[in-house]
C-alpha cells in the first residue's frame, strides 16, 4: 500500500480546500472572540494541558491564541502569531511524545512511535492522550509538518480501515520481532503444543509486577492445542497491538477527531495520513524553497552572501545535508506536502550583524556600543565579528539567521557546522 502522487495530491488539495472553507465560514459569522491562553515556559506542557483540556472543539479549531510568559513573568510580545502557534504545537507535542514522558513507547527497529501500556504511570493518561490526539490535529489543521513517525498499526486506528486481508499478526515484527520469531515457531511446531505447555494467558510485567491475563474467557484454563494454536497466535498478536492499548488509542483518535472529522480523512489510506501528519519522505526540493523565500534585513536575491548561499546549498548539500538543513530551519526534516508554498509562516533568511541584530533593530544605546567597540579595537579573534559566528534559526518564524561573511568558503564550512551539529535553534 503506496501513496499514489496524483492521487494524494488531489486529496490534500481537497482536505485544505474544506478547512480553509470552515475558516472563511467561522470569519464570515463575524465572531471574532479569542481565547489566549498564556502559557509559561517553564511550565510549557503542564499549562498547555491544564487550560486547553477544558476548551470547546470550536474554540481550539478556530478561536485559539497563545501568549508564552519568560521566565522573569513578562509576556513576550508575538511578532507572528502562527509563529508562535507553530512553537507552541512543536514544544508540546516534543514532550507528549517523548518515550521518556511515558505516554509513547518507540519500536525496537525503526522507532515508531506507539502509545505504552504502561502509560497509566499518569493519573490522567487518558486525558493526556485525548491532549495529544487534539494537538496533533491541530498541528494537520495548521498545515504545520511534525517531525513524528506513528507505527502503523496504531495509526490504523484512525481509518477503522481493518478489513479482512488485516491481520496483526502481519504487523507484529514491527512492535516486536523476537515475539513474532516465537509465534512462528508455535505455527510451524510439528509436535503437540500441549508439550509446550502454554494456555490462553498472557504474562503481563507492570512495574516489577508480573500478572496473568486472559486472552479469551477462561484463558487461563485453557490449553493450546493442535486444533487451537492459529487461533492463540492471533489472539496474542491481537492482544499485544490492540487490546492493551485499546483505551489509549481510543482517547488520542477521540482528540484527534474532534478537530479533524472522521469524514475529511477516511478518503485517505495509512501511508497517506502517515504523510499528512509527517510531511513528504520523497526528495527535498531546495528550488522549489528558493521560489517562496522572503529576504529581510538587507538581504535580496542579488546579495552575493545569498547568490553563494543558494549555490552551495542547490549544488553542493547531499540528500543527507538538506534533510539536515530542513530540520534546521523549520524543526522538521521533511518538506510540506503542498510544497513549500504552503509553509507558513514562510522561509525566510535575515541578515545578521552584530550582536544578532539588524541595524534598524538596535536601540541607540546599543548602536553605541557597537560603535565604541569598534573604535576601541575591541573585537573577537576573528577580522570581522561575522566570521566568527555560525548561522542560527527561528524554528517557530522558519528563519534562517545568516551572518554577512566575506567569504564564500567561510559561509559553506559554518553553514555545515551548524546544521550537522544538532544544536540547532539559536547556536552560536
Amino acid at each position: 500500500e503506496r501513496p499514489r502522487g496524483g492521487w494524494c495530491m488531489r486529496k490534500l488539495e481537497f482536505l485544505q480546500s474544506i478547512i480553509h472553507q470552515e475558516k472563511q465560514q467561522k470569519r464570515s459569522e463575524g465572531r471574532t472572540e479569542i481565547v489566549l491562553v498564556k502559557i509559561h515556559r517553564k511550565r510549557l506542557f503542564e499549562d498547555g494541558f491544564q487550560q486547553i483540556k477544558n476548551l470547546s472543539d470550536t474554540a481550539f479549531r478556530h478561536h485559539l491564541r497563545i501568549m508564552f510568559v519568560n521566565e522573569h513573568g513578562l509576556e513576550e510580545v508575538g511578532v507572528d502569531q502562527d509563529g508562535v502557534l507553530k512553537e507552541f504545537l512543536e514544544e508540546t507535542l516534543k514532550h507528549a511524545l517523548n518515550p521518556s514522558f511515558g505516554l509513547f513507547r518507540e519500536t525496537e527497529e525503526k522507532h515508531l512511535l506507539y502509545p505504552s501500556p504502561l502509560s497509566k504511570i499518569h493519573q490522567e493518561h487518558l486525558e493526556l492522550f485525548h491532549f495529544t490526539g487534539r494537538m496533533v490535529a491541530k498541528a494537520v489543521f495548521e498545515g504545520v509538518v511534525l517531525d513524528v513517525n506513528f507505527a502503523p498499526f496504531f495509526l490504523r486506528q484512525l481509518l477503522h480501515n481493518r478489513n479482512a486481508l488485516f491481520s496483526y499478526l502481519d504487523e507484529l515484527p514491527d512492535l516486536d520481532a523476537e515475539l513474532h520469531k516465537n509465534l512462528m515457531f508455535i505455527k510451524t511446531y510439528d509436535g503437540d503444543p500441549q508439550d509446550l505447555g502454554l494456555t490462553f494467558s498472557i504474562d503481563e510485567d507492570e512495574f516489577g509486577k508480573v500478572s496473568s491475563v486472559d486472552l479469551i474467557p477462561g484463558g487461563s484454563v485453557t490449553p493450546v492445542t493442535i486444533s487451537n494454536k492459529i487461533s492463540y497466535i492471533h489472539q496474542v498478536a491481537q492482544f499485544k497491538m490492540f487490546t492493551q492499548i485499546k483505551s489509549q488509542t481510543r482517547a488520542f483518535c477521540s482528540g484527534f477527531k474532534s478537530v479533524i472529522q472522521d469524514d475529511w480523512i477516511r478518503i485517505f489510506n495509512l501511508p497517506e495520513l502517515q504523510r499528512l501528519v509527517s510531511g513528504d519522505s520523497s526528495s527535498i526540493d531546495l528550488t522549489d524553497l528558493k521560489r517562496h523565500v522572503r529576504y529581510l534585513g538587507g538581504y535580496h536575491g542579488s546579495h552575493r552572501v545569498i547568490l553563494w548561499f543558494w549555490d552551495i546549498a542547490l549544488n553542493e548539500f547531499t540528500d543527507e545535508e538538506k534533510s539536515a538543513f530542513l530540520k534546521f530551519v523549520t524543526s522538521c526534516s521533511r518538506p510540506p506536502l503542498m510544497g513549500f508554498a504552503s509553509l507558513s509562516p514562510p522561509f525566510s533568511i535575515r541578515a545578521v550583524n552584530d550582536e544578532d541584530q539588524e541595524p534598524g533593530d538596535m536601540t541607540a544605546g546599543q548602536a553605541l556600543r557597537s560603535s565604541l567597540k569598534s573604535f576601541l579595537g575591541f573585537s573577537q579573534s576573528c577580522s570581522e565579528a561575522e566570521s566568527c559566528r555560525l548561522p542560527t534559526s527561528s524554528t517557530c518564524f522558519n528563519l534562517l539567521k545568516l551572518p554577512v561573511y566575506r567569504n564564500k568558503s567561510t559561509l559553506r564550512d559554518k553553514l555545515r557546522y551548524a546544521i550537522n551539529s544538532g544544536a540547532g535553534f539559536e547556536l552560536s
